[in-house]
């Protein structure tokens, strides 16, 4: 992976000295790779001073983006932060500059960006900041292991605890080293995981595809994300355990307005029967033999299919929070196969909580700002040995990336095509998305892909955040009603090529501004544990001052062409590649906002995902002969989308789940009241 503005090790480790001239004694030095797909691709500095002030550098890249922080630490006796300064960009750039202190008296002080604060005792409370360096974990954890119960209370506020996991040896020549995982409670939806070395140092973060470990010491990355991997199941396992309700063979589910997806109204004082996970009868109250059956009262509230994310990329975790928001079916458009299908097999027993998964396969092409995700094909052959590998495994889809050479677009698409695999994707760099459909794209990821096509010259490099900054200057000065608009749309619509806008990031990118909360989750943040909710105050785009009407006018216009898109007949359907869950219900919200009407977003929301993977004979209707993947909302949806953040039960076949008790397990206030 390219670096963009690479430092080496030694030149950070010089750029850390220089600026601590005024601190004697030398340093102790801690170096550290940060690894994507096990290849460096950017690195860490530590240098603990003899005052025990850690000063650390930390940069990487990844396709253009990536963070570059310098941050120093000191800490008291208890490991808790005393002095905090952090600089430098966040990961989309956005400008980093926070400072904490601890003032004699034992108050606190702390500002950023996003926000500022003070507390007025805060002698036992550790301060969370709200970006930094990996290295900011290690001193976390290191206090909470000094804490009374290895728990702490956390300014701004909330409280976490950390657990000992488990110990590992790892090797590198002759040299041994017996590492430890501990899992930090309290902060998010699950627990986050590190390594610490026998002195408590840092050893390694492990994230999947991307992860950090002392240099020289990447071979032992692997072992220690599957070892981790394994304790995470054992978590969500339990969580299935204790939150899955069991149904049998056949039941009911009555005095129900049912949701009439395709007819777009309520029938009002409904039953469903449903046998061996499959609907039988659908009828009144009083027309459906219920006699002897399990019997689910329904008290009113609206039952309606489960929802589909279109665009996710799958991790363990993120089951919970789609079933949670009703939703049964994702498609995952970019993962590692061998970790996908172990996910794929637990969801699908109900060995952990989730949904179905619909698979893709990936493709991009070795460059400096290829994806972190899947194989990179050196040539054209290399790309045409993927389909086959994918087909070979059955895969329906293959997604590919900014980076392929537009030229291999036509021969891949053949070849897609010929397995009776459907093709989607970014639209690689250098092509314009008119001559990506002509040449056999079934599907096109991402609204800013539509306005690059009239938006992008040919030396436009939109493999880089270029395909952001791009959209966001000039999308709102883009003639919707021109000629060439009209023709794109007419050929979209003759091909009956799919867009998937997942127009609520970019909405979020071209309008949220640090210090308040970003509008697209305004409503569900204080329903949210204080870290996540947190979050929300920084943004991730910097949007300059004079700038900041036309990226929200930018953000109106991706709105108007998805209107337009739908009005035109163009398929849509609804994806995220975001937030599980809270990011659905708002992605759906902006296309009402937008103009669709509400039986339509409905529809898509519903019955466009299981058309577009091929089972819409299974999915999408709650009829005879349908899977029952049915969810209870209270509300009327066809008036008020909002009513699907408001799931009652999410039922998925014999089993069903109380979206108020997994919501109460990771930390969030419900949205409904729990029976």
């Amino acid at each position: 992976m390219h670096i963009a503005a690479h430092l080496t090790s030694t030149c950070l480790a010089v750029c850390l000295l220089s600026a601590s001239n005024a601190w004697a004694g030398v340093p102790e030095q801690h170096d550290y790779d940060w690894l994507t797909q096990g290849k460096p691709s950017g690195e860490m500095v530590t240098l603990v001073h003899p005052d025990g002030r850690r000063e650390t550098r930390f940069e990487f890249n990844d396709r253009g983006r990536g963070p570059n922080q310098h941050e120093t630490i000191a800490v008291d006796e208890q490991g808790l932060i005393r002095e905090l300064r952090l600089e430098g960009k966040a990961y989309m750039g956005s400008p980093v500059d926070e400072h904490f202190q601890r003032h004699p008296d034992g108050s606190a002080t702390w500002q950023s960006p996003a926000e500022s604060g003070r507390a007025d005792a805060a002698e036992q409370a550790y301060y969370v900041a709200s970006d930094g360096t990996p290295e900011q974990g290690a001193v976390f954890a290191r206090a909470l292991l000094r804490a009374p119960g290895q728990t702490l209370a956390l300014l701004p506020n909330g409280q976490a605890s950390i657990r000992k996991l488990t110990d590992q040896t790892v090797e590198l020549d002759d040299q041994r080293k017996t590492v430890t995982l501990y899992a930090i409670s309290g902060e998010a939806f699950e627990p986050s995981y590190l390594w610490l070395d026998e002195q408590q140092e840092l050893f390694a973060v492990a994230y999947g595809w991307m992860g950090l470990a002392p240099k020289g010491w990447q071979d032992s990355l692997p072992a220690l994300q599957a070892r981790q991997n394994e304790f995470q199941a054992d978590h969500h396992r339990q969580l299935a355990s204790e939150l899955t309700h069991a149904l049998p063979t056949e039941w009911c589910i009555g005095s129900v307005n049912l949701l009439d997806v395709d007819a777009g109204r309520l029938l009002p004082n409904m039953t469903v029967r449903v046998d061996d996970g499959h609907i039988s009868d659908v009828g009144r109250n009083s027309h459906v033999d219920c006699n002897g059956l399990t019997r689910l009262d329904g008290e009113g509230r609206t039952l309606m299919p489960g929802l589909w994310d279109m665009h996710a990329h799958v991790s363990i975790g993120e089951g919970l929070l789609n079933v949670a928001a009703g939703v049964v079916a994702v498609r995952d458009l970019a993962n590692d196969h061998d970790r996908l299908m172990a996910i794929r097999a637990q969801m699908a027993s109900g060995e952990v909580i989730g949904t179905d998964i619909h698979v893709s396969g990936f493709i991009d092409q070795r460059s400096p700002f290829a994806a972190p995700t899947g194989r990179l094909a050196e040539s054209l052959d290399d790309a045409l040995a993927m389909i086959e590998w994918y087909a070979e495994r059955d895969y329906p889809h293959i997604k590919i990336y900014s980076s392929i050479t537009p030229d291999w677009v036509k021969p891949m698409a053949q070849a897609i095509h010929g397995h009776g695999m459907t093709l989607s994707g970014h639209i690689p760099s250098g092509m314009t998305a008119e001559r990506a459909v002509r040449e056999g794209f079934d599907e096109i990821q991402h609204i800013n892909m539509v306005f690059l096509n009239f938006l992008a010259g040919p030396k436009d490099d939109t493999r880089t955040p270029l395909r952001f900054r791009l959209v966001a200057e000039q999308a709102a000065a883009l003639d919707l009603e021109s000629d060439a608009v009209a023709d794109f749309i007419a050929l979209l619509r003759s091909r009956g090529t799919v867009i998937d806008p997942t127009v609520t990031i970019f909405d979020s990118m071209f309008r949220h501004r640090g210090g308040e909360v970003d509008p697209n989750y305004a409503m569900v943040a204080d329903h949210l544990p204080p870290a996540v909710r947190r979050g929300f105050l920084s943004a991730e785009f910097d949007i300059p001052d004079d700038q900041a009407d036309t990226f929200a006018a930018s953000a109106d216009a991706l709105l108007a062409m998805i209107a337009k898109l739908h009005r035109a007949g163009v398929p849509l359907v609804a994806g995220t590649d975001a937030m599980a869950g809270f990011t659905l219900h708002r992605e759906l919200e902006l296309y009402a906002k937008a103009g669709i009407p509400a039986p339509d977003v409905l529809r898509i929301a519903t019955q466009a995902g299981p058309r577009v993977v091929g089972v819409a004979d299974q999915m999408g209707r709650i009829a005879p002969g349908y899977r029952a993947e049915m969810i209870l909302v209270e509300g009327d949806p066809l008036t008020d989308l909002s009513a699907l953040r408001r799931v009652h039960l999410t039922l998925r076949g014999n089993r069903y789940y109380r979206p108020s008790e997994l919501h109460q397990a990771i930390g969030i206030k419900p949205f409904v009241a729990a029976d």
